[in-house]
């Protein structure tokens, strides 16, 4: 199966960045035409496509953005690994499935057959703009976990970002009662907060960015800080979310002035052991000769998305090493084995 390392080295050196995966959307829709597949572009650039075989579908997705640096990527085979000269990242996250999704069709285009590549995976602004309604199957696949191969993600938690501006009145530093020091409001905000791993490991919260003032002679008249929200449990992470906005509530005898924002929410999602689905791959794993891990991961992937909107998706680890960095590899036998893991998914699931 050495065509697949062929097909992998070739899809990491065409530039996909998130935001500019045009390049490489061209060669994906070259790729579905002569597979006979129909497909459609959405308002955002996610290719959605079908093989118009007749039969319950199932869908395959992955993500064609990567993460910088990831421009003019020079993979290397070397010692039954593959990765990049070491300047960029390589790419595997997530051309390793989107290979390995090529070579298992190549063989076993049998069976009615959803494909949905998307953009913007890594910074969002992607899957989010997708029209659902396109899509027939109700269950999915996605091989989008940094992990050993042989692994399924049952929990990935819900996510939210939270911004917070506190403004007071600035004066010389030697006349600090005509002023309102933000930053010692800011800090009787911050210390009621919770930060770390809560819940049993359940939850984490981080402050991860804090900036204000401008001189050391000069009471700080605004304060911006920044953190975020994660939890496996949905009810956990609302009530995090909602002390967090209480502390910030203004009071009416609060000099200074609170402006509490948030972005980039995601859902989690759990699933279980024994649900079918998950049960089915267990089995399908035992089949190639893989024993099962069961992952909770604490980031997010387009599965987030998908099960939200009703169809039933799971995560599985692609054999990826080091994703993110210019140390980023994985093993040939790893992306062999990753093709007859999706041609067993094609035939069984």
């Amino acid at each position: 199966m050495q065509q697949i390392v062929n097909i992998f080295t070739e899809l990491v050196q065409i530039n996909s960045v998130s935001g500019k995966e045009n390049d490489f959307a061209e060669y994906i829709t070259y790729w579905l035409q002569s597979n006979k597949f129909s497909y459609k572009i959405d308002s955002v650039g996610n290719i959605f496509a079908d093989n118009q075989i007749k039969g319950r579908p199932i869908l395959l997705c992955a993500h064609m953005d990567t993460v910088q640096p990831g421009e003019k990527i020079k993979p290397i085979v070397q010692k039954g690994m593959i990765k990049s000269k070491g300047n960029t990242i390589l790419g595997a996250d997530n051309k390793a499935a989107i290979a390995a999704i090529i070579q298992a069709i190549s063989l076993h285009n049998n069976r009615h057959l959803e494909l949905l590549f998307t953009v913007k995976e890594e910074t969002g602004g992607g899957i989010e703009f997708f029209p659902f309604e396109w899509i027939k199957s109700k269950q999915a696949l996605i091989f989008d976990s940094a992990n050993p191969l042989g692994g399924i993600i049952l929990h990935s938690p819900f996510i939210i970002n939270f911004h917070l501006t506190i403004k007071g009145k600035a004066v010389h530093a030697s006349k600090p009662k005509e002023g309102l020091n933000a930053l010692t409001y800011a800090l009787q905000f911050i210390n009621q907060i919770k930060t770390g791993s809560l819940d049993k490991d359940k939850t984490t919260i981080n402050i991860g960015k804090i900036s204000g003032g401008n001189g050391v002679n000069i009471v700080p008249e605004l304060v911006i800080y920044s953190g975020e929200i994660r939890s496996y449990n949905k009810d956990l992470f609302q009530k995090h979310l909602d002390k967090i906005k209480t502390i910030h509530t203004p009071h009416s005898k609060q000099p200074i002035t609170i402006n509490f924002t948030t972005d980039g929410y995601c859902p989690g999602y759990t699933h279980k052991k024994t649900d079918k689905f998950v049960e089915a791959i267990n089995q399908l794993y035992k089949s190639v000769g893989l024993k099962t891990h069961y992952y909770y991961q604490s980031g997010i992937s387009d599965a987030n998305i998908l099960n939200a909107k009703g169809f039933q998706t799971i995560n599985l680890t692609d054999g990826t090493k080091n994703p993110h960095t210019t140390q980023e590899e994985i093993s040939v036998q790893d992306l062999k084995m990753l093709s007859m893991i999706i041609i067993s998914c094609i035939n069984n699931l």
